[in-house]
């Protein structure tokens, strides 16, 4: 029975490991000067060579004839028995098999105190230790912090956030990496010269872009394209088990979106649907691979995108970004997570994505904005009690009268000395006060009105009116909230206590109220949410949000181009005759 490449070609000397130079140049000064530590703990991902490297330690630790830069000699009887697995003292335990406790006093604690049997160090190499137990765990601690001079731990993870931090803290930490492209197509080269075959370097870049940075995978991968053939493999063979990179498919996908190509995008992900392709499983890889883009346009640094594509792919992921923001491929992981948290709901496979693709692909909605036919007309008047009238009326009209006068004569004491511009647009009249209480410079809308902060406290209970038909929710808890301040278009907005504010600060809820005021004025508000403890709950009954008491107006917006009635509707006033 032939030997599977990974195990014919497993390297045998740390000068054949592939990549992992930051780990090899440490342990190798270590074992150059006979200064190796109790423990060791080799983490990363799969088929990166943490079993390889333990594997060197062990033979380099025990080797008679150790040779420079900590090499071992692989002649000696040491090394041989080692290399053969037939080294009594070397002990290699699969803790995915072994998770009891039981297991770990049998295999481990018990043998520990025990010697070495031919061998200088007695070595236990416990892989896939993050499927031990906790009790296993808590065995292990002692033996593992304080164990006999002779004995050297080495254990291998691909998950290191299930090991306790008990177990880490005793250990010498080695962080793996996935082996970059360019360097997995050399091993591979090297692999195919000692077969004595000819494969077209096209293959071996398919066959490397498909390892995922795995070294195992890759080799696996190659043994069955050299099935093909005994003497030289062609593309056209090797094509017939390679399967298509997933990342040529992710690219795709990314440029289409880009392209707001809408029709591509969909096509693509039915074909994948036909081809019996794992939709979840392409959704993450789709995440994952936007998210390595997004960090190179923030950190320009291409060393996370050479783990999983070569530089030719590089090049052409590069320019496909180039005129787009990393704020855009924010834009695109936001929408791809909404769409996974809806797969369980959905009973087609599909139509998450294909929402997605078009929510992002699809031209923003637009509003519209009348542009008013005639020019604003600005009128500024004197506010005054209108002159009593009185013609044949009883008393009771007589009392009503003299009440409105003494109500006029207030107005005219408050208002004093200040002016109400009244404009005009297209039938909507905005009454504005000079005296505004905040000293910021007002918003301008698109369509040239302004908006005082004192308009905006006159019509926040019709805000959270409007927000109730939206969402009834929303609108409850913006009712007990008091806009503060208006500092250019930044409308601040204060709430009594943190868990108010917090239920409305979500970014829907933000985008809905913005909207709202955007239809109110006409402008395109920033809202900043705070906590004040100064606000007390009589500033924000039902709804208003003003300290000053002031009323919300009686009537809705007029359409009449008639100066006095927009002077009367903006003061809440009636004509008496």
């Amino acid at each position: 029975m032939s030997v599977a490449l990974y195990r014919k070609y497993r390297p045998k000397s740390f000068s054949e490991v592939t990549s992992q130079n930051h780990i090899k140049i440490t342990l190798q000064n270590e074992l150059e000067s006979n200064r190796l530590a109790h423990a060791y703990l080799f983490c990363g991902p799969r088929g990166t060579g943490k079993t390889t490297l333990a594997r060197l330690i062990s033979k380099s630790a025990n080797c008679l004839d150790l040779q420079p830069h900590g090499e071992p000699c692989n002649k000696c009887k040491s090394c041989l028995d080692i290399m053969d697995n037939k080294a009594m003292d070397i002990i290699e335990i699969d803790a995915a098999s072994h998770t009891g406790v039981e297991n770990v006093r049998e295999n481990i604690i018990n043998n520990v105190r025990f010697t070495p049997t031919s061998s200088k160090y007695k070595i236990f190499i416990i892989d896939e230790v993050h499927m031990l137990s906790i009790s296993s765990f808590n065995a292990l601690l002692k033996v593992l912090e304080e164990p006999p001079k002779y004995v050297i731990f080495i254990l291998a993870t691909t998950e290191i956030h299930k090991v306790p931090l008990t177990i880490i803290s005793r250990c010498q930490r080695f962080d793996f990496k996935k082996i970059i492209i360019p360097e997995l197509i050399n091993r591979l080269k090297w692999i195919v010269s000692q077969e004595g075959m000819q494969v077209e370097e096209k293959i071996l870049e398919l066959v490397a872009k498909n390892a995922g940075g795995c070294v195992r995978d890759a080799e696996s991968l190659l043994e069955q394209v050299l099935s093909l053939d005994e003497k030289s493999i062609t593309l056209e063979q090797a094509e017939l088990i390679i399967p298509r990179s997933n990342y040529d498919t992710l690219i795709s996908l990314l440029k289409n979106l880009i392209d707001k190509d809408t029709a591509s995008a969909i096509n693509l992900v039915n074909k994948l649907v036909d081809d019996g392709v794992d939709i979840k499983t392409f959704f993450d890889n789709f995440i994952e691979f936007v998210r390595r883009v997004m960090v190179y346009k923030v950190v320009r640094d291409t060393a996370d995108l050479l783990h999983e594509v070569d530089e030719k792919m590089l090049d052409q992921i590069l320019k496909l970004i180039e005129g787009i923001e990393a704020s855009e491929l924010v834009n695109y992981i936001e929408e791809f997570l909404k769409a996974k948290e809806l797969f369980k709901q959905s009973y087609i496979l599909q139509l998450p994505l294909e929402v997605a693709i078009i929510n992002l692909t699809s031209e923003p909605r637009v509003r519209q904005v009348v542009t008013p036919t005639k020019p604003l007309n600005v009128v500024k008047l004197k506010v005054e009690p209108a002159p009593a009238v009185v013609d044949d009326i009883n008393e009771n009209e007589d009392q009503s009268i003299e009440n409105e006068a003494e109500q006029a004569e207030n107005n005219e004491q408050k208002t004093e000395n200040q002016e109400l511009s009244v404009e005009v647009e297209s039938g909507v009249v905005d009454a504005q006060l000079e005296d505004n209480v905040s000293n910021e410079p007002m918003p301008k809308a698109g369509n040239g009105l302004t908006v005082t902060f004192q308009q905006v406290i006159s019509r926040w209970p019709y805000i959270i009116k409007s927000l109730t038909v939206k969402n009834y929710s929303l609108a409850m808890s913006l009712s007990v909230a008091k806009p503060l301040k208006l500092e250019g278009n930044k409308l601040i907005v204060g709430f009594m206590f943190e868990l108010q504010r917090s239920r409305v600060d979500i970014p829907n809820n933000l985008v809905e109220i913005v909207d709202t005021l955007q239809t109110e004025f006409g402008i395109n508000f920033e809202l900043m949410l705070v906590v004040d403890d100064k606000i007390k709950l009589d500033d924000i009954t039902n709804g208003r949000g003003s300290g000053n008491n002031i009323p919300p107006p009686e009537v809705e917006r007029i359409v009449s181009d008639d100066p006095v009635d927009q002077v009367l509707n903006a003061f809440g006033g009636s004509v008496v005759e």
